[in-house]
Formats: C-alpha cells, sequence, structure tokens
C-alpha cells in the first residue's frame, strides 16, 4: 500500500543510531522552543528584578524578562537549524544506505 509508507524511503538495514540521535534532538528541541514561547506569559516575569534580567520583546507589544540563560536559550534560533542541516548531510553523506519502497 502506497499511503502506509512515509515518502517511499527507508534505511535497508536498521536505522542508524545517528539518524534516530539526529531526530530526536531536533524534536526535542522544537518542542522546548514552541512550548516556551507559547507559555511565556505563565512562567516569565512582566518586570525587570534581579533574577529575571533578559529582555525577550514579543510582535504584539508585551515585553517579558527571564533569566540571562534562558533568554539565550530562547534566542538561539540557529539550533534548531542546524540540526536539521546536519541530518540533511548526514542522509546525503549516507544516501546508499537508503532505498525507494
Amino acid at each position: 500500500m502506497p499511503g502506509n509508507r512515509f515518502l517511499g524511503w527507508h534505511f535497508k538495514s536498521r536505522t542508524p543510531w545517528w539518524f534516530t540521535i539526529l531526530l530526536g534532538l531536533l524534536l526535542v528541541d522544537s518542542a522546548l522552543h514552541f512550548g516556551l514561547l507559547f507559555a511565556v506569559s505563565w512562567w516569565a516575569s512582566p518586570s525587570r528584578d534581579a533574577l529575571h534580567t533578559y529582555r525577550l520583546p514579543f510582535r504584539d507589544g508585551n515585553i517579558y524578562f527571564v533569566q540571562q540563560w534562558m533568554g539565550a536559550y530562547l534566542d538561539a534560533r540557529w539550533v534548531g537549524a542546524a540540526l536539521l542541516v546536519l541530518l540533511i548531510v548526514m542522509l546525503v553523506l549516507n544516501r546508499k544506505q537508503l532505498e525507494r519502497g
């Protein structure tokens, strides 16, 4: 059945460990970013204090303040893009392990 295959590609043998790890990291990073930004009004401070020093502006005009490490993580959008590029590069380099179903 053609509807049961994901784009018709699969690995010839077992799924490699690097694919599982990279895909898992990409999913965890995406879920954390979306989850934290979706719920920012519940956990972030609307005013600056000694603990919440990192300014996190939003398009709707609201400004929240978070801890320095959390702000650095939320501003690091390149992490997800780098993981995706690395996954694509690894798939291209190991394309002999892939076959069309």
